[in-house]
């Protein structure tokens, strides 16, 4: 139970590292500069997480949980200190990319060591408490990020982190149970190192594309080859996990429609969430500029309540209603919301946009919920691990793409005067809320 806790502590100041940060970066830009690199603090930690999880977690069972969760914790706490003490925003992005490499080598190891601390009676209880840390670190994350960084600075989000994941580190290895090394089947030559370098290579040429359009506006000849890089990068990883014994990306999952659904859904839920994360802080900040009795946090904790609400209650009544129906007419209420919101929030009106930014994250946590379980009980229990690793990647995917679309239609952060500027951001809502809608009516 020590070293659970141990875990659960490590789990919960990634967790929260997010969101806080999502708080204080309109003020770091404005105190280290940086506004035309906003995305990349987001996006640069989702794509170094991307390459890491799905190698890492079979070096995991192969070379044992344990050690490599304390590599990670030694890795997001070098780019936690790295962060604390950057004077510059490519300096912040270095740091947020070596959090990510840390970030993806502890998220599946930590679940992993959690199966293998506890009987199969107690595992699912254990589990389920994963969730609830998640749940309460989307809850207080916004407030906490605000008060933070008004009474102690930015620079302290990442020192406190680095304090708790650093006690993390120390009861996992102090206290935590000694592992079998080599109690995994799997053969070092066996893991797909090809796939998942190949599959990070395909999101870093999708976000630069998408930085490219999102910028210009058309097609130039740089966001042609960027492209031509995407098909290239994407038909060689086909070919690889085709012919790979144990591929990054089952290709046979998508043979099947509900799998198919799923996967796509969490390409496009993630983009909506990562990129709603990224600018309600901006929204709130220049609403509370300009006199409106609301701020970043408040701004970002209408939506994170909307989320997690949507992601208890999607759980209980997922088992008592039609599936398939129950997500088309969320993804219907989805679309009407992200159409009313962008209509409102170019009138004005505070108190129908924060209704309507709440329903949203109602809709995303319940989509979030929903494909999850959906994909898992459609596959044999050897194939949940694997199709749940999938599903990450495909929600980290589609975040490092969105965070670049959604900050890329703005203007810099600091020639941002006017709410009716972010009517484009909103408008990249209403795209991928429809596209949501047609991947499952369709």
């Amino acid at each position: 139970m020590i070293t659970f806790v141990g875990i659960i502590l490590g789990m919960f100041a990634i967790s929260v590292m997010q969101l806080v940060l999502a708080i204080a970066l309109p003020h770091i830009v404005t105190e280290i500069g940086g506004g035309n690199l906003y995305s990349m603090v987001f996006s640069s930690y989702m794509i170094s997480s991307i390459v890491m999880i799905p190698i890492f977690s079979k070096l995991a069972d192969i070379y044992g949980k344990k050690r490599f969760y304390l590599i990670g914790i030694g890795i997001f706490a070098t780019g936690t200190l790295y962060g604390a003490l950057a004077s510059n925003m490519p300096a912040l992005i270095a740091a947020r990319i070596i959090q990510g490499l840390g970030a993806g080598i502890l998220t599946p190891v930590s679940l992993a060591l959690v199966s293998d601390m506890f009987t199969a009676e107690k595992r699912g209880r254990m589990i389920a408490i994963f969730g609830v840390v998640q749940l309460v670190a989307n809850l207080i994350s916004p407030l906490l990020g605000k008060s933070i960084t008004e009474q102690l600075g930015w620079h302290w989000l990442f020192y406190l982190t680095l304090i708790a994941v650093l006690i993390s580190g120390a009861v996992v290895a102090i206290r935590g149970i000694e592992l079998i090394i080599n109690s995994s089947k799997a053969k070092l030559s066996e893991i797909d190192f090809v796939g998942g370098l190949l599959f990070g290579a395909l999101c870093v040429l999708m976000v630069g594309f998408s930085n490219l359009i999102s910028k210009e506006g058309s097609l130039s000849i740089i966001s042609t080859l960027f492209l031509f890089g995407i098909v290239i990068t994407a038909l060689h990883l086909i070919r690889n996990e085709r012919k790979h014994k144990m591929p990054v990306i089952k290709i046979e999952f998508f043979k099947t429609k509900i799998i198919r659904r799923s996967i796509l859904s969490s390409v496009v839920a993630g983009a909506i969430m990562y990129g709603l994360i990224a600018i309600l802080p901006l929204c709130g900040v220049l609403l509370d500029s300009q006199g409106f009795k609301i701020n970043e946090s408040q701004m970002l904790l209408f939506f994170m309540f909307g989320t997690t609400s949507g992601m208890v209650a999607s759980s209980f009544l997922l088992k008592r209603l039609n599936s398939a129906i129950f997500t088309k007419t969320i993804w219907i209420m989805m679309s009407i919301s992200s159409i009313s919101i962008l209509y409102f929030i170019s009138l004005g009106h505070l108190i129908v946009f924060n209704f309507l930014n709440t329903i949203i994250g109602l809709c995303l946590g319940t989509i979030m919920s929903t494909f999850m379980i959906n994909s898992q009980n459609a596959v044999e229990s050897e194939d949940r691990t694997v199709l749940s690793g999938l599903v990450q990647l495909g929600r980290y995917m589609g975040a490092s793409v969105g965070v670049t679309v959604f900050a890329g239609v703005l203007p810099e952060v600091g020639m941002i005067n006017s709410v009716s500027q972010f009517a484009g951001a909103f408008g990249v809502l209403v795209v991928l809320s429809v596209l949501g809608l047609l991947n499952e009516v369709l």
